[in-house]
């Protein structure tokens, strides 16, 4: 299969090819909100173009993330899951401010993420948003990227159809 670009769906039909597997994820995990965050190959930026979660997708589908900030662009950066207790109070991650108001407007501040990775290539990023006092041990992160993993062969299959 070729490389899948943002193109090979367009923004919308890739939120809409990912919107019940997020709800499955976040359900699976017991987590507030799902997000997913799709590199664009030309900026470098992540583009969120599917959530999951109480309050719906206002103020999340369409807004950016430049690689490095926030979880989903520290994930890409990384290569690998990660996570923070609290996004708003860690001094490591860089925070766009669109999603700071996000993430105080619906009480969330644990935050992990993982790559969502298509053939080898790193394509976007799947996040868990939750409240305050959730943790994500080794065992969570593996557990998250396995559903990034997921995603990632739906969407491709998706994409071949």
């Amino acid at each position: 299969m070729e490389r899948l670009p943002t193109s090979a769906f367009g923004a919308g039909a890739l939120g809409l090819a990912a919107a019940d597997a997020l709800e499955a994820a976040r359900r699976d995990l017991g987590v507030r909100r799902t997000a997913l965050f799709w590199l664009d190959d030309d900026s470098g930026r992540l583009t969120c173009v599917a959530t999951a979660g109480a309050g719906g997708t206002e103020g999340w589908i369409g807004e950016t993330l430049a690689t490095g900030v926030g979880m989903a662009g520290r994930a890409v950066k990384e290569g690998r899951p990660v996570w923070t207790p609290d996004l708003l109070a860690d001094t490591r991650v860089a925070i766009a401010p669109w999603l700071r108001e996000r993430l105080v407007q619906e009480g969330l501040r644990a935050v992990a993420a993982a790559p969502v990775r298509i053939d080898g290539a790193t394509r976007g990023a799947l996040g868990f948003l939750d409240g305050p006092g959730r943790t994500f041990d080794d065992d969570g992160l593996l557990r998250i990227a396995s559903l990034a993993d997921r995603l990632a062969t739906r969407l491709a299959r998706d994409a071949d159809r």
